[in-house]
């Protein structure tokens, strides 16, 4: 299916025009499918997703707190800088959030999330006890926040987008490369 608006993507690379169908659909998100996209999106290569959560300051605090838990801030804190750190991009998302949820950017608490069990049961605290770590991370991120549970979703979501978005990135890239 030709999508309508298909003129504005014509001239874009792949990623331009997947950052410009996750502003599309982040605009209009509740909080609940923002949360929902961050623990079902493949991350790798989704940059736009985790920049937008990390600079809006609506963003529920359960979202980036469970965003920074997946993004391994244990393997990160082996590190003393950004410049010894295996990634130092990832190194500077981590560090940029845990300023920002200590300075309270993030004031919505509506969804549940507790580090030590998320929503799968999983423990993400648990991750890389082997390390030797050059900096601590900071107790508060540690803390069980109160709320809505939101559970992974099981169907209608692909890649962390809402399967109609999904649909219009795949018929724009298909539309694309005929």
């Amino acid at each position: 299916m030709i999508p309508k608006d298909i003129e504005k993507y014509e001239k874009l690379t792949f990623d331009e025009i997947e950052e410009k169908i996750w502003a599309e659909y982040l605009v209009e998100a509740s909080t609940i499918n923002i949360h929902r996209s961050v623990i079902d999106a493949n991350w790798d290569g989704n940059h736009y997703l985790l920049q937008w959560i990390k600079d809006n300051p609506q963003v529920d605090r359960a979202t980036i707190l469970i965003a920074y838990w997946m993004s391994a801030p244990q393997w990160f804190k082996q590190y003393a800088t950004r410049e010894e750190s295996s990634n130092p991009a990832s190194f500077d998302w981590l560090e940029e959030v845990e300023q920002k949820y200590l300075a309270g950017f993030y004031q919505l608490t509506t969804i549940a999330m507790d580090p030590a069990s998320d929503q799968d049961g999983y423990d993400w605290t648990s991750e890389y006890t082997d390390l030797v770590l050059k900096r601590s991370i900071p107790k508060v991120m540690y803390q069980k926040l109160p709320g809505e549970v939101v559970e992974r979703p099981e169907e209608g979501f692909e890649e962390g987008l809402p399967l109609t978005y999904a649909q219009k990135l795949n018929d724009i890239i298909t539309y694309l490369d005929e």
